[in-house]
């Protein structure tokens, strides 16, 4: 078995961070603003663009990690696990805040976050001979956070802190939850349609049961962070032949990694002209033919129009190269030290339930493909 080295490491301390420089103070922004009679010269005009908030302060970060360096089998088996824990407090945040104030948001600090996670990386050399070698680099990585307390106040009454749902902030939850209505597929000509709303619209959960929809039906959908990522490199030779290729991957788990999928197209508009072709090629719209369809297609949007979340998970063949090179003894007497023939390609295959262009990026059918990449070419050296 050999040695067993070991490396461990446990950090902890108090780090701080502030904000962009002059954030706490109003600041103004000048424009052309006004004109005096036919011809007259424009006149500049100066108007406050933020709020200023003159208690703002750090935001502070304590917490500690544990790292462990491992090196098994005489190097044979190598790689490290990190685990960490950090908690922050004043967090730093744009808070969202009433527009008859003449702002929508406002630099302050706000509550307390605990992240953890962990980091785990291997490379195994499996197998080690003259002519053939192979080895694997694997790696995974998981963080999730939690909002711990935001202003302290209950301003309801109900006995729990109150959330920030302006701010999409909620005690309890991710940084990235999502909160809105959950869609139950959508309304069809035989269904018993409530007012307001028309065959093909997105039909809207009645969460309280009080029989129509209202903001009071929202609750926390999911997420927008990852469960974890994952990534695989194989680098294989056998004698002057190489090749490796990277997998590359990233998993919601339970309503994790949700992204907005395409919205309604409305027949006869810009939009819906502009998508027309590549809606029928590519993407999934309700009619009374189609009645399965995936995605809402109304001449008349609903009362309420929800937002239509989808996993983003997807595992992806990002990089495989394969090389050649040349034995020197066939090179040498042109001068050349080095000859290296090779193929290489991106993004070749994507496995995935999201219905879009691409995950990774949150490009549904409105925005553009991942792009797929081949190059070939010769490294020389002399």
């Amino acid at each position: 078995m050999g040695r067993l080295p070991q490396t461990s490491r446990r950090l902890g301390g108090i780090s701080g961070n502030l904000t962009g420089r002059y954030a706490s103070l109003s600041r103004v922004t000048t424009a052309p603003g006004y004109v005096f009679g036919d011809g007259g010269e424009t006149v500049l005009r100066q108007q406050i663009s933020s709020m200023a908030n003159k208690n703002l302060k750090w935001e502070k970060t304590d917490g500690f990690n544990f790292g462990l360096d491992y090196n098994l089998f005489q190097n044979r088996l190598t790689g490290s696990l990190e685990l960490y824990s950090t908690t922050t407090r004043d967090l730093l945040y744009n808070m969202t805040i009433p527009s008859l104030t003449g702002f929508s948001s406002v630099s302050s600090n706000i509550g307390k976050i605990r992240n953890q996670g962990i980091e785990f990386t291997f490379t195994s050399r499996n197998i080690v001979t003259k002519d053939f070698e192979w080895s694997t680099t694997f790696n995974i990585s998981s963080n999730k956070n939690k909002i711990l307390t935001l202003l302290g106040k209950d301003s309801d009454g109900d006995g729990k802190e109150d959330d920030l749902i302006a701010s999409n902030l909620f005690i309890g939850k991710s940084t990235s939850a999502i909160y809105g209505y959950i869609v139950d597929g959508l309304w069809q000509l035989d269904d018993d349609i409530p007012a307001g709303y028309h065959p093909g619209n997105k039909k809207i959960r009645d969460v309280t049961g009080e029989g129509e929809i209202t903001p009071d039906d929202r609750v926390i959908i999911g997420k927008g962070d990852p469960a974890y990522r994952f990534g695989i490199m194989n680098k294989l030779r056998y004698k002057n032949f190489s090749l490796s290729f990277f997998i590359n991957s990233v998993q919601g788990g339970k309503n994790g990694y949700l992204g907005v999928n395409s919205s309604s197209l409305v027949r006869g508009d810009a939009n819906g002209r502009r998508w027309n072709k590549i809606s029928e090629m590519a993407a999934d719209f309700w009619s009374p033919n189609n009645p399965g369809a995936t995605y809402s297609r109304s001449i008349n949007a609903g009362a309420i129009v929800p937002t239509t979340y989808q996993d983003r998970s997807f595992v992806r063949l990002q990089d495989i190269n394969l090389s050649y090179q040349f034995p020197r003894q066939w090179i040498k007497v042109a001068g050349i030290e080095n000859l290296d023939l090779f193929v290489s390609g991106k993004n070749l295959l994507t496995i995935t339930n999201w219905k879009g262009w691409d995950p990774e990026a949150n490009s549904n059918y409105e925005g553009r493909p991942v792009l797929r990449s081949f190059t070939f070419g010769l490294n020389v050296t002399f």
